[in-house]
């Protein structure tokens, strides 16, 4: 019994005694917190670190494409286009009008002209179809060049193309002087740029004044035939090249050779003023101002001056006969773009002056 027991603690005694567990104990790189709490934060081994970044589906930022075939199109999409857009072409009055479309229709054989127009019931009815087919343009948009030049009077008369037996040239700022010879038919002559520019929305007063040189041999009577004339007014474009101011849609004018005033009319226009004469100098301007609370259109007031005094004048919307063929205002109110047009048939010679500066009558403006 005494050698087993004595075995027993001899075996005992060959056994190592328990280790002590250290709770304080710390991982490589972690900072102890103090003794018996746990670490703040958690750091696993190097073998068992994430990926670096965000997991896949959480970034806050957009991935760039793969490849430039995804790659979105350069500039703002077409909504969000800057505002800064390009400034418009210059203007000019007989674009968008066919060549062909310009020119006068052959004459009429067997058609005697008429004592005061010079111009046939088949070239009216061709003008007539003409403006059917070519309706007006709407109002453009202004470049700030062209703005600058309305208001400073830079304004120079222009001749459509193609046209034979009348030159002209610049005289001066807002001059132009013309010449046309005895075998001129009847042609119109516009401004290169609008008077009245409408997209501008302001209402005011344009105006401008023709200096007579020579006009014809006679045809100072209302009882004989004119053999040359001139006359002043204003159109929206696109007009037909050879015809008179006043005769068709979107037009007024004063007539030389007889005196009368015209607006969309083909026929014999009504009694106005006087014929005018070698060395006057006439004027035609039309005055727009607000409508009133019950209307939507413009007042528009047309007058006529002659050697620096106010002839006589009307109000565009004047009452008219019920059975009046013509005299539509439609296009002269103040909602489309307004040239100064000036026609002219025979041997005349002319200076056209749009400078208020060189004015003899001066409209408040």
């Amino acid at each position: 019994m005494l050698h087993h027991r004595a075995r027993h603690q001899a075996m005992l005694l060959a056994i190592p005694p328990p280790r002590k567990v250290n709770r304080s104990r710390t991982y490589r790189g972690e900072k102890r917190t103090g003794a018996g709490q746990p670490p703040s934060s958690y750091e696993p081994p190097p073998e068992y670190q994430p990926p670096p970044g965000p997991p896949p589906g959480h970034s806050d930022e957009k991935k760039a494409p793969p490849d430039d075939d995804y790659a979105p199109p350069p500039g703002p999409p077409p909504s969000h286009q800057a505002s800064n857009e390009p400034e418009p072409p210059p203007y000019d009055p007989w674009m968008a009008v066919p060549d062909n479309a310009l020119l006068p229709p052959p004459p009429s054989i067997h058609e005697e002209r008429s004592p005061a127009s010079n111009a046939s019931w088949d070239d009216a009815a061709r003008a007539r179809d003409w403006c059917h087919r070519n309706p007006l343009w709407q109002p453009r948009r202004q470049n700030q060049q062209t703005l600058s030049r309305i208001a400073a009077g830079d304004v120079h008369l222009t001749i459509p193309p193609n046209t034979r037996n009348i030159q002209i040239s610049s005289s001066g700022i807002g001059r132009t002087r013309a010449r046309s010879s005895p075998k001129c038919t009847d042609t119109m002559l516009l401004t290169d740029i609008p008077l009245y520019p409408a997209t501008t929305g302001r209402p005011r007063t344009v105006y401008f004044e023709l200096h007579i040189l020579s006009m014809g041999g006679h045809g100072t009577s209302r009882n004989e035939e004119a053999d040359a004339s001139i006359a002043i007014g204003f159109v929206a474009p696109p007009y037909p090249s050879w015809r008179q101011p006043g005769w068709h849609r979107a037009s007024l004018g004063v007539h030389g050779d007889d005196g009368r005033r015209f607006v969309d009319d083909s026929f014999g226009g009504q009694d106005f003023v006087g014929a005018f004469r070698k060395h006057d100098t006439v004027g035609i301007g039309m005055s727009f101002s607000p409508p009133s609370h019950w209307s939507a259109k413009n007042k528009v007031e047309v007058f006529f001056t002659r050697n620096g005094k106010k002839e006589d004048g009307w109000n565009l919307h004047e009452e008219r006969d019920r059975d009046q063929d013509g005299g539509d205002v439609f296009g002269l109110e103040g909602d489309y773009d307004l040239l100064g047009a000036v026609g002219c048939f025979g041997g005349v010679e002319f200076e056209v002056r749009c400078r208020r500066e060189d004015w003899m009558f001066q409209p408040s403006m």
